[in-house]
């Protein structure tokens, strides 16, 4: 089979894809606990809260391509006596090729310390399940379909090609530790976890021979810092490092306090850095559900071709306790 396959906008994917062979991220990182760290499940910080359903959206690219980059995700987890548990499903489907990952784990983590006894919180988390990747041949041109004629690529001329396999089906396990000081005698709360995703390296060839996914290493730290009975910041990073390449994100995240009521309005500011700078603003309701939607303004060597437009992400989180209905209607 040819290896010089000709598809527009064939850079936006490998860039979406990283050539370095990075996973692809989310700006609402925190939104989506389960892929960023197994330690975080069921864990919810001192929250009064059973059980949670995260959710979240993202597409990007819009403004280049055809059908833009999208991302979809959903997540349950609670903590049971001294344990959490709990499931994703994460899929990611790159542009007109059609080239899907598709991720469902299933996460348990180890409450290490007594979270209402100690003001030194620390988890250890293990997630494990499969990852399927495919495309569509289908949706490809080749430099064999150029037609003179219109001087351009013609889909209706046959490519000539053959695909053995499509789409491949492999295990995946992820590992990781959090660590959270919280005092409510205290205005500040550090926190810090470390997680490595990929511990098995799984290979992602659609061919015989080997192509390992490369492992994933996390560092996630902030602090949140309570500054009046009605605004909490947070400042935050993330530093993601696989196959020799790194995202370094910095950022605030922040609430504040609607006069007279439990809910709060949130807002948010980060930089990924030579990638993109992302904005954030949302609503977290009767102190239980949330929802956010930001804004990645693109800053990288692409945002000549994009005019700095980057990625919409929207993400929901549903918070709920045993004893009561997740939604309770107003009359």
């Amino acid at each position: 089979m040819r290896k010089k396959i000709v598809i527009p906008g064939l850079f936006i994917l490998m860039f979406s894809l990283n050539v370095k062979a990075q996973d692809f991220h989310l700006t609402q990182y925190d939104a989506f606990p389960l892929y960023l760290n197994p330690a975080l499940t069921g864990n919810y910080l001192g929250e009064d809260v059973d059980y949670k359903i995260n959710a979240v959206y993202r597409s990007q690219w819009r403004s280049m391509v055809k059908k833009p980059f999208t991302t979809y995700g959903i997540s349950y987890d609670q903590p049971y006596k001294k344990f959490g548990i709990g499931a994703y499903l994460l899929d990611n489907r790159a542009g007109v090729a059609k080239f899907n990952t598709l991720n469902f784990q299933v996460a348990g983590s180890y409450f290490i310390t007594d979270q209402k006894k100690s003001p030194h919180l620390i988890n250890v988390g293990l997630s494990m399940g499969l990852f399927y990747k495919s495309f569509n041949p289908n949706n490809l041109l080749f430099e064999n379909q150029y037609d003179y004629s219109s001087g351009s690529l013609n889909p209706d001329i046959s490519n000539g090609e053959t695909f053995e396999n499509t789409s491949v089906l492999k295990f995946d396990a992820n590992i990781g530790v959090f660590y959270k000081y919280k005092d409510e005698n205290k205005k500040f709360a550090p926190y810090l976890g470390f997680s490595v995703f990929h511990l098995s390296k799984p290979s992602e060839s659609f061919y015989k021979e080997k192509n390992r996914v490369p492992m994933r290493f996390n560092i996630d730290a902030g602090c949140d810092f309570k500054i009046d009975d009605k605004l909490k910041l947070t400042p935050t990073i993330l530093y993601m490092n696989q196959a020799k390449a790194s995202d370094l994100t910095i950022g605030v995240k922040g609430s504040y306090r609607i006069k007279d009521t439990k809910s709060d309005i949130l807002f948010g500011l980060d930089y990924r850095l030579k990638d993109a700078l992302m904005l954030a603003i949302g609503i977290k309701q009767n102190e239980q559900h949330t929802f956010r939607i930001s804004y990645d303004i693109n800053t990288s060597y692409l945002h000549n071709y994009t005019g700095s437009r980057g990625a919409i992400e929207f993400s929901l989180i549903l918070s709920g306790k045993k004893s009561k209905p997740l939604f309770t209607p107003k009359f």
